[in-house]
């Protein structure tokens, strides 16, 4: 008898017989609201899950002969439940999706599982391995329906697809609600917040990332002390705490009072000798980093995933620096206590941590098939990650845009020639070296999904949209080239990335301000050219705002929360513009960074003029490179004009149109940048 019967019995003793018809009444109400309760949950799991709303009356609870429902469940997350039937798959790479307001099969969960590890593990987030969800039986409600909505960008029948990631939110709230969270449903919001940052949700994504941490503060699982055990489950903490970390360094908040600075995390990632010994036992620590030994030839060789979020942390701190100079709190960079001074050091710190096992010349990417790289890309896509960040690190830190910008807001600042100069070297090597990578991949046909890659093509774009209007010829010749491979490198990510979508759109209205018209022609030799400021700043910051009237807070917030945008300037007043007559043509033979190691040096340097450049910077100002054949040994300056032609249409990625080796033994300038 249960507790609430004897209750009963107590108020209404046996002995009277008058009593039994109200005894049975209230007995009657207990099992009632225990059938509407259960009734009500049931309901609510099939809403959340997709089925439609005509089979909930069918599916009722029938009563039992004593009048209590045979339906029961447990607090904790029942298995999914899986329809045997794989007639209702949804699209996946070819596949038709029929009727998508029914529950997934288990086969159309096993394909997005499928796609998650082809395309998106460890690109940047890594929260499980394959046999952490090998049974799809046993995956949580929310983190199935993540996992559908991540991969639904790949489907032909998207649309009907982006329901499982509000049914998902749903889920996770009710387990917030209900104190039943568990480790799949911060990983659920961890998928979540990719998702958004894909789709250009900047506010969705950064609450779901907030929300993510918060949980994991609440769980102390951002502290060592909760990770002194060792297994499998100790392994996928690791690794959703640091996944939430390589989330917040590329699209975290840079300001606001909520908002934490980077440099709190500074002790882990740069930490000397000294720095440790005056480190007590008390000081709170963040975990340690997943186990991770791809590609690694010693024990002590630091994981490529780790090393990637290593750097990572270092582009989140140039990121601030990118919003302290939006905001004109520029300190001249050349002094020694300045965020430019920092950053570099804590650039070089970190490049000391790279072992050799992972650098350029080692794994020599450029000599790897299509098929061995898309078989192990569980490393190349971090160790790609990491190529792309170290020299997108170099390049933001010296464009040319922020000092110009900088000198036109404060008297006070006056550039200093050699500081000038030696920046437009390093940003000028470095984007370069982007268009390097960006031809490497598209040669051996590697598709890559974090939308971190088209920030730095449309970064790099911006550089050498600069440098079509440098003084020397070949320069500006070759910057068109390199402003078209970056462009179309960024298209590539449209089909499934809104937010890359939007950077090409900025780009396109870059390219028309800067030009007269939508795309820059073959023959285009300007003498000057407009960059609009507002778009750059929106490049250099990602800022994928839409227009004031389509603001979107992904269903998140109230009308009446909408956040306001700006628009004091238009984008294409003259009034915002920066006008570029004749770009400094930088002396691309300097060594400016080895990576840390020793680059390949040519048996014989070619003569440097020490005679100082002219004032007026003309038109006869050379380009100094290498002394070997310009047009077959130098893929910087080397090009097909085909590469201007339908580049709208052209979205895939193309066979590089460069040559890799060197010829006669010279190597070409940009191999004094690899890291």
């Amino acid at each position: 008898m249960s507790s609430r019967e004897t209750v009963l019995l107590k108020l209404c003793p046996p002995e009277s017989a008058m009593h039994w018809p109200i005894f049975d009444f209230f007995i009657s109400c207990s099992v009632l609201q225990d059938d509407r309760l259960a009734f009500l949950e049931e309901k609510v799991n099939l809403i959340l899950s997709g089925r439609p709303t005509q089979a909930i009356q069918s599916e009722k609870p029938q009563e039992k002969g004593n009048g209590v429902s045979g339906t029961s469940y447990p607090a904790t997350t029942r298995p999914l439940s899986i329809e045997p039937s794989a007639a209702n798959d949804s699209f996946f790479l070819g596949l038709d999706y029929e009727d998508s307001s029914s529950q997934p099969s288990s086969s159309a969960i096993a394909k997005a599982i499928d796609i998650y590890f082809q395309y998106c593990h460890r690109q940047p987030i890594w929260c499980f391995e394959r046999e952490d969800v090998s049974d799809p039986s046993y995956l949580s409600e929310e983190l199935v329906c993540c996992l559908l909505a991540l991969t639904s960008r790949f489907s032909r029948d998207r649309d009907n697809l982006q329901h499982y990631g509000d049914s998902a939110r749903s889920l996770v709230m009710l387990r917030m609600a209900n104190g039943t969270v568990e480790l799949e449903t911060i990983e659920s919001l961890c998928l979540l917040s990719y998702s958004s940052f894909l789709d250009g949700d900047i506010h969705l994504g950064r609450f779901y990332l907030g929300l993510a941490l918060h949980l994991c503060r609440s769980a102390t699982l951002d502290l060592e002390s909760s990770h002194a055990g060792e297994g499998p489950m100790a392994e996928r903490k690791k690794r959703l705490f640091w996944s939430l970390q390589s989330l917040e360094q590329s699209y975290g908040q840079q300001n606001g009072y909520l908002c934490i600075p980077s440099e709190l995390m500074r002790t882990f990632y740069i930490a000397s000798s000294s720095d440790r010994a005056k480190q007590n036992g008390t000081e709170a620590k963040p975990p340690p980093l997943p186990t991770d030994d791809l590609g690694c030839l010693k024990s002590t060789d630091m994981g490529i995933w780790s090393l990637a979020a290593h750097f990572g942390w270092v582009w989140s701190r140039v990121r601030t620096y990118v919003s302290d100079c939006a905001r004109n709190r520029l300190k001249e960079p050349w002094r020694h206590d300045s965020m430019y001074a920092m950053v570099l050091s804590d650039l070089t710190e970190i490049e000391n941590k790279l072992s050799q096992c992972h650098r350029y010349d080692t794994v020599k990417f450029f000599e790897r098939t299509a098929d061995e790289l898309r078989s192990n890309r569980n490393y190349w896509t971090p160790w790609l990650k990491l190529q792309f960040t170290y020299h997108c690190i170099l390049t933001v830190l010296n464009h040319p845009f922020l000092y110009i910008v900088a000198s036109q807001y404060n008297d006070n600042l006056a550039i200093p020639n050699a500081f000038w100069r030696r920046s437009s070297e390093l940003v000028l090597l470095h984007a370069t070296w982007l268009v390097r990578m960006i031809d490497m991949v598209s040669e051996k046909k590697m598709r890559l999904i974090d939308p971190f890659f088209g920030h730095a093509a449309a970064i790099a774009a911006t550089v050498h949209l600069y440098y079509c209007c440098a003084a020397d010829p070949r320069l500006k010749y070759k910057s068109k080239v390199d402003f078209t491979k970056c462009r179309r490198f960024l298209k590539s990510f449209v089909s499934f990335s809104p937010a890359c979508e939007i950077l090409d759109q900025t780009l396109d209205k870059m390219t028309r301000i800067a030009s007269g018209s939508e795309n820059i022609e073959y023959d285009w030799e300007p003498e000057k050219i407009h960059l609009s400021i507002p778009l750059m700043w929106d490049v250099l910051q990602v800022n994928c705002k839409p227009k004031p009237h389509e603001v979107s807070t992904g269903g998140l917030l109230h009308p009446s929360l909408t956040p306001t945008v700006s628009t004091e300037e238009a984008e294409d007043n003259p009034a915002s513009t920066l006008e570029v007559i004749v770009a400094m043509s930088p002396n691309v033979t300097v060594n400016t960074a080895d990576g840390g190691q020793a680059a390949h040096i040519p048996p014989s340097m070619p003569h440097i003029s020490s005679t100082p450049a002219s004032s007026d910077l003309d038109l006869g100002e050379k380009l100094v490179a290498p002394a070997d054949s310009l047009m077959t040994n130098t893929p910087w300056l080397w090009t097909d004009p085909s590469q201007f032609v339908d580049m709208e249409n052209n979205v895939g990625y193309p066979d590089s149109e460069a040559g890799l080796g060197n010829i006669d033994g010279f190597s070409t300038w940009w191999d004094f940048g690899n890291l």
